[in-house]
């Protein structure tokens, strides 16, 4: 009988063991409502505008680079306010002469955060305002276009009394701008990093 449980002892060691990490990492010690109320973020990352139109002119790809403020509300879920900045260099297409842009995301929504003791992950999503600023020989161009964006990161949080944690995340956004009646599509993924000083 004994060598009989030894042999489902030995089978079932890989799922145990499974299950004691989780409850490890899962445990009211670890999970924890966090103890910050917000945070400040300087972040630094890459955008990419989804309009094929703007991929003839610019190069793919930018740095973009902002502040991320947030705030916790109730049930680990906190409202987040971002503005970042983003500058072009470019050429027209038929003449080659310079033109630049100047591309101000400001977004705002809510993110539900999963405090763990070292990883903290979140997701959320929320609404954008684009403020864009075109300039070359043709004419300058200033306008502004509404959108919306899903987003995903997690905070790296090295230890519980030590307010510095570092933020990494990915960012989709929608916002479709009409220019010459012609709809031309803003939005585009955004990834990157942050510093963030939590209080």
């Amino acid at each position: 009988m004994l060598a009989g449980v030894r042999r489902i002892m030995n089978k079932q060691t890989p799922a145990i063991l499974v299950l004691a990490a989780l409850a490890l990492i899962i445990s009211p010690g670890a999970t924890e409502a966090a103890d910050r109320q917000g945070t400040v973020e300087l972040f630094l990352g890459n955008y990419t505008i989804q309009e094929p139109l703007f991929k003839t002119v610019y190069e793919p790809g930018g740095a973009l680079q902002g502040l991320i403020l947030s705030s916790m509300l109730f049930f680990n879920i906190d409202f987040y306010l971002e503005l970042k900045a983003l500058y072009k260099t470019g050429q027209l297409t038929y003449s080659k002469e310079k033109t630049t842009l100047l591309l101000v995301p400001v977004s705002l929504g809510l993110r539900y955060g999963l405090p763990l003791s070292f990883l903290q992950p979140y997701a959320g999503g929320g609404l954008d305002f684009y403020l864009f600023y075109e300039s070359n020989p043709i004419g300058s161009l200033f306008n502004y276009v509404q959108g919306y964006h899903f987003l995903a990161g997690v905070y790296l949080r090295f230890a519980k009394s030590f307010p510095i944690l570092l933020n990494f995340r990915i960012k989709n956004t929608w916002a479709q701008a009409e220019v010459n009646n012609r709809k031309i599509e803003l939005g585009g993924l955004e990834y990157g990093g942050g510093l963030v000083i939590a209080f």
